[in-house]
């Protein structure tokens, strides 16, 4: 195990590698606690500094800069999150204030920059002093300007709800596994262990926390009872029905959350293809349905492009395309995805999206379905994808969806962050005549 630092300065040195250094949220957050042994409580503690900076950065980054003399240097830019941290705790959450400032500015000295000691402290308590004049000079949305825009263009009338939505703490949602418990059997399951919940409308194998908790405390969990997953993901497997004995591909399916659901949701039953562009992903998949005690042919491929594995003699009665997308209708899940996705990406996304869809199509048999999902709620991934399609694919029909609750398009169905008590996530549903 690697030295353990406060909790304030493993919070900046996350941060400062996530947003400066484009590394992932969870995979840097994951690597960390690999690395070093903390209490459930100061994981928790370190957890929410990360995502609240990275929420909010816009906001706190403009107050930092009203506050510095100066910007830190390039060099000693791990300050710049220390101050980013204590603004967080200052402005967003219940930390004391004390306590704020005296371990905040401790981290420096754990982080080797004794010399910021003074600065840190200095520009905290100037916050103490006058906190109402500098909220008129932060981001009020805290999203990048080019995203704050694409929303505001796509959705006018629900946009300041959703960004509002993305700078929230989501709810932990979880899916009950079917072959194991109902799901108000394992509503009991948790009440006896004094974790509430409630069954989730717009899902029935859903179940919403009152508060996220560690998975080790979910009963059964290692034994596949449960899944972590929002209610916008479990609703593609009953929009898909996959009926047992079907032949089925989950086409980008790592890490095998919708896999897994669709095999529970048909006792296993199912000739499942399931696969990734990522051999590390694959892995996860493997482990996903080890956990859940479920069966599928898990293969490394690129989708988009002409099958190099062996398709069933009369191709697929159902195909989920989860599409590789921008991931803007989950930043409240993933707040990385502010710092990491920048506009040129849309263009790229939209050609592989286009790809996957032609590719596929012609491994559905007649009368298969396909489901395209993607967790965007930008139209140039969504409804503008699927129109461009069935312009260009006669034998393609769109059909209608039961949604239990989404906005229903000329094309396929949107849900929205904030609008819609869950993730935000496209679908349509397409039938091969």
């Amino acid at each position: 195990m690697a030295k353990k630092i406060n909790t304030r300065a493993a919070a900046a040195k996350i941060c400062w590698q996530i947003i400066d250094k484009g590394q992932s949220l969870d995979a840097t957050l994951a690597g960390f606690f690999d690395d070093h042994e903390y209490s459930p409580q100061d994981r928790g503690f370190i957890q929410e500094l990360v995502y609240g900076v990275c929420r909010w950065y816009g906001d706190l980054d403009k107050v930092a800069a009203t506050l510095l003399r100066s910007p830190i240097r390039n060099k000693d830019r791990v300050v710049h999150f220390v101050l980013l941290v204590g603004l967080y705790q200052l402005r967003h959450i219940d930390t004391a204030e004390h306590a704020g400032v005296a371990e905040t500015v401790s981290a420096c000295k754990q982080l080797n920059k004794q010399w910021a000691k003074n600065v840190i402290n200095g520009c905290l308590r100037n916050y103490l002093r006058t906190p109402s004049e500098l909220d008129e000079t932060a981001n009020s949305t805290s999203h990048p300007e080019w995203i704050e825009t694409e929303i505001n263009s796509a959705w006018p009338e629900q946009s300041q709800t959703i960004l509002a939505a993305n700078n929230r703490r989501p709810p932990m949602c979880l899916r009950v596994n079917s072959r194991q418990f109902t799901r108000d059997d394992y509503l009991t399951e948790l009440q006896n262990l004094d974790i509430e919940g409630d069954a989730d409308p717009s899902s029935k194998d859903g179940i919403i926390l009152k508060s996220p908790c560690a998975v080790s405390l979910l009963p059964g969990f290692d034994e596949g009872a449960c899944s972590v997953q929002d209610t916008a993901a479990q609703i593609s497997a009953y929009l898909l029905d996959a009926q047992a004995g079907s032949n089925v591909l989950d086409a980008c399916a790592a890490p095998g959350g919708k896999t897994a659901h669709l095999l529970e949701q048909a006792d296993n039953q199912l000739n499942m293809h399931a696969l990734d562009i990522s051999e590390r992903r694959c892995e996860q998949l493997h482990s996903t349905l080890a956990r859940l005690e479920l069966n599928a042919k898990i293969m490394v491929a690129d989708a988009s492009k002409k099958p190099n594995w062996e398709v069933p003699q009369n191709g697929y009665d159902r195909i989920l395309i989860d599409a590789p997308c921008s991931g803007i209708g989950v930043i409240r899940r993933h707040p990385d995805i502010k710092h990491h996705r920048r506009p040129d990406d849309i263009d790229t996304l939209v050609r592989v999206q286009a790809a996957l869809l032609d590719n596929l199509w012609q491994e559905l048999n007649t009368g298969g379905k396909m489901l395209y999902m993607t967790c965007s709620i930008l139209p140039r991934e969504n409804e503008e994808q699927i129109k461009q399609f069935l312009g260009r694919t006669d034998n393609a029909m769109l059909l209608d969806m039961q949604h239990p609750n989404a906005l229903n398009l000329e094309y396929g169905a949107q849900t929205l962050p904030g609008v819609h008590g869950m993730d935000g996530f496209y679908y349509c549903l397409l039938q091969k005549q």
